[in-house]
């Protein structure tokens, strides 16, 4: 539960950021919790294409997560699903410290990639190719050579932690199944307070995440290798079979690659500089 003053202030930065109207969907959210487009609608009184954009803000600037989920029909009535809205609160609070994040990567990586962490703080998610596109139109100039240096600053920021996919965009919450739902005659005391304890919002949040595996994925290509070719094609040994094969894997990457840049959403990853600074912390309290 957000304290009163965390929801004041959470609702300032947000006014701060994108006005009023954005910043009264979100403290609607903190002070009422989970709500669906009608109960927010109906909430705010504001119409309803302005709470569309409002939402389409905030979760834009991952301060709101969407989910699905299914709710329960009256007698003779088929289930359905519904999509419902919850709020980020640590998510509205790093906002204050971008310009730590930013000093962070441009002491441990390079100005270049400090210069790219910007932009996705600036927007709140891109792909790698809006990215691209934002730093070439600053630099006024987009050969292959600085779209490639550009690229490869990006990967540094992958590696590093500092920047991951973007979670689902409405995950589907499956209801709580017997097994899951507490039960202190059948569990320890500890156990049941540790179920009890995460909320629907936790859950949605952690359904939307993308695996370990998925989350820190990333394929680029820097165009074709043409001294590889060459050395292929001049080798008599190559078969034809084996060639072909080649050509499809390498298709295969160019094709993942495709969607790596042009689809897939990146943002930064608050929780790895949260876990920088409380290193640089513990670091200073043992000096």
């Amino acid at each position: 539960m957000v304290l009163q003053y965390g929801i004041k202030l959470a609702f300032n930065l947000i006014s701060a950021h994108f006005g009023d109207l954005v910043a009264r969907v979100c403290d609607c959210l903190l002070r009422k919790g989970t709500l669906t487009l009608p109960e927010l609608i109906r909430y705010t009184e504001l119409p309803p294409q302005q709470v569309k954009n409002c939402l389409l803000v905030l979760i834009q600037h991952n301060c709101v997560q969407a989910f699905t989920t299914e709710k329960e029909g009256g007698f003779g009535v088929a289930p359905k699903v519904i999509t419902q809205y919850t709020t980020i609160f640590e998510n509205i609070l790093h906002r204050m410290r971008f310009s730590k994040f930013l000093a962070i990567v441009s002491e441990e990586l390079d100005k270049e990639c400090e210069e790219l962490l910007e932009g996705l703080l600036q927007h709140g998610r891109l792909t790698l190719e809006q990215i691209i596109l934002r730093a070439i139109s600053k630099q006024n100039d987009g050969n292959s050579n600085i779209q490639d240096a550009l690229r490869a600053s990006f990967v540094k920021l992958v590696n590093a932690h500092y920047v991951e996919r973007c979670p689902a965009s409405e995950p589907f919450l499956a209801p709580p199944s017997e097994d899951e739902t507490p039960s202190t005659a059948r569990r320890g005391a500890k156990s049941a307070k540790l179920v009890e304890e995460e909320t629907v919002e936790q859950r949605a949040i952690t359904v939307a995440a993308p695996s370990d595996g998925e989350r820190f994925a990333i394929v680029i290509d820097s165009g074709t290798d043409v001294t590889a070719e060459a050395k292929s094609e001049g080798n008599p040994s190559t078969s034809i079979g084996e060639k072909r094969k080649h050509e499809a894997l390498e298709m295969d990457r160019e094709a993942m690659a495709t969607i790596c840049e042009k689809e897939v959403l990146w943002r930064a990853n608050f929780e790895e500089f949260v876990r920088h600074l409380r290193h640089e912390l513990f670091n200073i309290k043992k000096l």
